[in-house]
């Protein structure tokens, strides 16, 4: 029986669904629900080649054409790289890599005018649990995203990836590494944590001691020629609906041989295979794609002489394949498709089970798995811009150097000709009576009239349109000098429109989906206290819900996670401007003490000192202060000076009501900094008491271990 995930669409034919394809697995071959080697190796041979086959004739020609746009290299086959513009005019007009360019500060203003460019909130908003868990979860992520992922690189890295090959795919996950370090001989414990005895010996076991090298999650921007999925799957989630995907991993061959190796007395973690199969694995593939990308590459270059033979690259897949009903996660070599990590479930090596790719784009084509890139789609405008601007380059240049014609026989060296140098004498034999230009006539053609600009300047309009930009190019091509400012506005404001919406594309179908992913990996493998304290401490737990401890519970509650970034997210002026538009209007339906007593000052103090090129606005301001609190102490403080004014001579009630209402926030207040100062003493106190019980525990451990050292000689000499 055989089924597909998606309907009949435009999409079935030569390129997209096959009847017969490796996408319509025989569940015959389930058997008993296990994935076996044998079918394991089949099945990811045949849908590397399937997959390998529909690029090679769907997208691969479309990605080096792009590639070489992006490099301002003109495409394979065009006119200017024939031997008849050999001594002409045939520069690129980098106007694509301009739009890249762009587009990536606009990617970076946005999404990093400040650091907190994630927000994540409880479900349930009347749970404190779950907005503690939402406000730990958040300082967790903020500190991975800041200190240990390079996520700067990486976003813009993607944007870039889909602005030119048309999609980006990320990957999530967790790297835990450690490095042995000795072997100690320690006591035996009992399930009281107390040490075991066998008459008055003490029993002991060899420990291996390890030092822990990462513990952080890790992403990873892949190339799209590198990931494989099936192009029948859902154009709206294909990495989730494809029944495969197959990532292709390069890993260099020491490396690969310490894996195929037993490491203190663990099993290997791949099978282990021929070193000739890892040698076959090599670079040694013409991938036209990285050829485009990396300018000249040649097959092999990863194999080059020159090299150290342990620092070759061998390349591996890494296959996640859903089959009776669960996704399976395996390796197999490059070359012929040896299995070197054996089938087994994917939530076995992602503890959360989900899927760790994303595939983003900024060009949405439905019911295509594959969309144009934005690049791909000025390919034809790039060239006209190349075309017109070297015919006009042509004409100057001619008009400014024109040809000479010699007369056929007239003695005369062309190269003296040829050679311009101000002062320069040329010797010509004339005849007496004749003018010179009768030997030599000068071929200047007309300058390239306004028609040439012209044409230009359309397009320049046509590629703004097209590409939403409002540069310098669009205002004097529009002839809006003399505008007024409102006209410039509305320009302006009709060319950001696309580029917000490229913005919310990207961060919907990226960003958005990495940072859950993110999300799950610290729900899952957080573990370091250093870190949980840190974060804990920032999201000020205490403080606001009374908790001083992070368990698994509170970190896996349920959250909402999303991408701060709407509109006029890439003007920062014009997002301070709407910021305080919607905050004025606020204060006109609810009146302006009500805003100021119902907002979050420190959230609104980062957006603006944000938008202004600041971090945050932490340093202008005392720590703890809050400006409603402030404005309650004064208008307390006009109130006892009001009463105190008008006050009879006898003493006024509502002065004496007034101190009495003071007195008791005061005590109040008083109160709570004991009881927050006494819960502070005891957590400090018994973190000086573990401290002191361990210390105690491992002295108690030397001296036992002094005393059997001390021992054993006597055992030896006295035998019983």
């Amino acid at each position: 029986m055989s089924g597909r995930l998606t309907p009949p669409s435009i999409q079935d034919g030569p390129y997209g669904f096959e009847p017969r394809g490796t996408s319509n697995f025989d569940v015959r071959d389930v058997g008993a629900g296990r994935f076996t080697n044998e079918m394991a190796v089949r099945i990811g041979r045949e849908t590397y080649e399937s997959s390998t086959n529909w690029l090679a004739q769907a997208r691969r020609q479309e990605w080096a054409t792009s590639l070489r746009a992006f490099q301002s290299l003109h495409p394979t086959g065009s006119k200017f790289l024939s031997g008849e513009y050999r001594y002409r005019s045939r520069l690129y007009r980098p106007k694509t890599r301009a739009m890249v360019r762009r587009d990536e500060a606009a990617t970076a203003a946005a999404f990093f005018s400040n650091e907190d460019v994630v927000s994540i909130s409880a479900e349930d908003d009347d749970d404190p649990r779950q907005q503690a868990s939402a406000e730990i979860l958040k300082a967790l992520l903020q500190y991975r995203l800041t200190n240990t992922i390079p996520w700067f690189l990486t976003l813009i890295g993607a944007r870039q990836d889909a602005e030119v090959m048309g999609i980006c795919v990320g990957k999530a996950q967790w790297r835990y590494e450690e490095k042995f370090l000795r072997t100690e001989r320690r006591p035996r414990l009992d399930a009281s944590g107390q040490p075991m005895f066998e008459g008055e010996a003490m029993l002991t076991d060899d420990v291996d001691i390890f030092r822990k090298v990462k513990d952080e999650p890790e992403a990873i921007l892949l190339a799209p020629e590198n990931f494989r999925f099936e192009p029948g799957a859902d154009w709206r989630k294909p990495v989730e609906t494809s029944p495969y995907l197959i990532e292709l991993q390069p890993v260099y061959l020491s490396e690969a041989r310490e894996r195929m190796e037993s490491q203190r007395g663990a099993p290997p973690e791949w099978l282990n295979v021929p070193d000739s199969a890892l040698r076959g694995a090599s670079d040694r593939d013409d991938d036209t794609t990285r050829r485009a990308r990396e300018s000249g590459r040649v097959p092999g270059k990863d194999g080059d002489a020159w090299k150290p033979r342990d620092f070759d690259l061998t390349w591996t897949r890494i296959h996640t394949v859903r089959w009776g009903g669960e996704d399976w996660y395996y390796r197999t070599l490059a070359s012929a498709g040896e299995l070197l990590e054996p089938p087994r479930p994917l939530s076995e090596v992602h503890l959360h089970g989900v899927r760790p790719y994303v595939v983003g784009c900024v060009v949405l084509e439905t019911h295509k798995t594959y969309p144009s890139s934005k690049v791909e789609l000025t390919v034809d405008l790039q060239s006209a811009a190349n075309r017109d601007w070297n015919a006009r380059f042509d004409a100057v240049m001619l008009n400014l150097m024109p040809r000479q014609f010699v007369r056929n026989g007239a003695d005369i060296d062309p190269a003296d000709i040829r050679t311009f140098m101000p002062g320069k004498v040329v010797m010509m034999n004339g005849k007496p009576g004749e003018p010179l230009n009768n030997e030599v006539v000068w071929d200047r053609p007309p300058p390239p009239d306004a028609a040439a600009f012209a044409e230009q300047d359309r397009i320049n309009l046509d590629w703004d349109d097209l590409t939403g930009a409002f540069t310098n190019s669009s205002v004097q091509a529009s002839q809006v000098q003399q505008q007024s400012a409102t006209g410039m506005h509305l320009m302006s404001g009709e060319a950001s429109g696309l580029g917000e919406y490229e913005l919310r594309m990207f961060g919907e179908t990226w960003v958005e989906p990495m940072l859950k992913l993110f999300l799950k990996l610290v729900q899952a493998y957080e573990t370091d206290p250093i870190i949980l304290a840190t974060a804990g401490k920032k999201a000020q737990l205490f403080q606001k819900f009374g908790i001083n401890s992070i368990t698994d519970e509170l970190l896996n509650t349920g959250v909402t996670t999303k991408v701060n970034v709407g509109i006029g997210a890439t003007n920062p002026s014009m997002k301070l401007r709407n910021l305080i538009m919607g905050a004025e209007a606020l204060a006109k339906l609810y009146g302006p003490q009500t805003i100021a007593m119902g907002s979050n000052f420190e959230e609104v103090a980062n957006e603006v000192f944000g938008l202004l090129g600041y971090k945050d606005g932490a340093r202008f301001f005392q720590p703890g202060f809050d400006p409603r609190v402030a404005m309650l102490q004064q208008q307390l403080q006009q109130a006892q000076g009001k009463a105190h004014a008008g006050a009879p001579a006898g003493g006024d009630p509502t002065r004496t009501q007034t101190a009495q209402i003071t007195a008791q926030g005061k005590i109040e207040e008083q109160r709570m900094k004991s009881e927050t100062d006494e819960k502070v003493a005891q957590m400090d106190a018994n973190s000086k008491k573990m401290a002191e019980d361990a210390e105690n525990w491992r002295t108690w451990v030397n001296m036992q271990r002094e005393l059997m050292t001390a021992q054993q000689p006597v055992s030896q000499e006295n035998p019983q």
